[in-house]
């Protein structure tokens, strides 16, 4: 009887020592996906804190007069191994278990590596090097940005009306019209703010073929040949008829436009914004690039002043020309507050710091000592760095970090330099 008993608990005991460990070994299984989000974690905001330290590097670099670099993170492979082992023992000597033990291990591992690429200097330095588009500047606008920082930042000039200059020089050039272009910006703000503009997509209409004539003598063939023609090359555009059976193709494409609500026409700012930028008297207004608006087709060839250089010309669109990524790094690259010793020794050069007087956009400071914000690097035995509580500065630079993405993007076939094994 007393055996029997010890055999029951015997039994017992080992029944709840195999759950337990099931249960462990249940629990490694449970690693793998906290370890992996975790990781995923990590790696995001550490590409974000290189990305950042890149743009705040090449922007102190230009300050200097230096030479910019740019590398892309062209891989990140990460592996992970989860290991978990348990295991019993009994002391059975004297004839039954009295002495239990119990080992359990786990282990697990993560091994990176991470690739540096440089990008092909043809295709990469180009695209940095050409203005951007109409498109490229308004979708900005449509992501969120605020509109003034955005035409302030990438903007050369709207309707001839022209934004600070900075090519590769020491100090900015302020063009005669630059009150004009920010008094321009101020109102178009204001006006939003009053619900009397609006910056949203609307349509545009073009002719996109010759007229043709057709009517009832017209063959089947010809006007079924002639729209199959018309939607090969696009297929948004509709046949529109005028007299005399006369027929044209029109292409209907979006853009970002400028709407004028009606009762801007109560509103002296609304009219001035209107006389600043030569506006007809209308209310919708697309935002394209000027080459492409009806006052500047066709004047060179016709021997006519461009329509940004002749001030009677009337404007039906907005017509902006787009800096170049490498103008907007030089630009911003002015606002990089250098130490006073720096300039002493002709290493860099103090100038009239126009942007910081206008405006309360980016500013980068200095400092000697490492200071305790996030946003910061080490350069020419100095730091230079974002305040955390400057959010205008750290909206700008999100910008610059946007346009970046958007114009340099990822160049395929970049060399890689440098494959880094993290684990080691």
């Amino acid at each position: 009887m007393f055996r029997s008993e010890d055999k029951s608990v015997s039994r017992v005991k080992s029944v709840a020592l195999g759950l337990f460990i099931l249960s462990l070994l249940q629990g490694c299984t449970s690693i793998g996906p906290k370890l992996y989000e975790g990781s995923f974690t990590d790696y995001n905001d550490a590409i974000r804190r290189t990305s950042d330290g890149q743009m705040l590097t090449n922007l102190v670099r230009l300050r200097y007069f230096d030479t910019p670099v740019f590398l892309q993170v062209s891989s990140l492979n990460a592996s992970f191994n989860i290991g978990a082992n348990a295991g019993a023992s009994a002391d059975i000597s004297s004839g039954s278990p009295t002495n239990y033990g119990l080992n359990v291990g786990g282990s697990a591992s993560e091994s990176p590596t991470i690739s540096f690429s440089l990008p092909d200097s043809a295709k990469y330095y180009g695209r940095l090097l050409s203005p951007l588009s109409a498109k490229q500047v308004t979708s900005l606008i449509l992501g969120g940005f605020d509109t003034e920082t955005v035409f302030l930042t990438a903007v050369r000039g709207i309707n001839g009306l022209r934004n600070i200059s900075a090519e590769y020089k020491n100090t900015p050039q302020e063009n005669a019209s630059f009150s004009d272009f920010k008094e321009t910006l101020s109102l178009i703000e204001k006006l939003r703010g009053q619900g009397l503009l609006d910056m949203e997509l609307g349509g545009k209409q073009t002719d996109y073929s010759s007229p043709i004539t057709i009517d009832d003598s017209t063959p089947l063939s010809k006007v079924l040949l002639s729209a199959a023609t018309m939607y090969a090359n696009v297929n948004n555009f509709e046949m529109v008829k005028y007299d005399n059976d006369v027929w044209q193709a029109h292409q209907y494409y979006k853009l970002l436009a400028m709407r004028f609500a009606p009762a801007s026409k109560d509103s002296p700012d609304a009219q001035r914004l209107k006389q600043l930028l030569n506006l007809e008297d209308r209310y919708n207004f697309s935002i394209e690039e000027a080459e492409l608006v009806n006052a500047e087709k066709s004047r060179g060839i016709m021997g006519k002043p461009p329509g940004a250089l002749d001030p009677s010309v009337t404007w039906a669109e907005i017509g902006i020309r787009g800096r170049s990524m490498m103008e907007i790094m030089q630009v911003a690259s002015k606002k990089v507050q250098i130490p006073a010793a720096d300039a002493t020794r002709g290493v860099a050069f103090m100038d009239a710091n126009l942007f910081q007087e206008r405006d309360g956009g980016l500013v980068i400071r200095s400092s000697e000592k490492e200071p305790e914000h996030s946003l910061r690097i080490r350069y020419r035995d100095h730091w230079f760095y974002i305040e955390d509580s400057d959010l205008e500065s750290k909206e700008e630079f999100a910008l610059l970090n946007a346009l970046f993405a958007v114009v340099g993007g990822t160049v395929p076939g970049a060399t890689p330099v440098m494959t880094i094994p993290v684990g080691l």
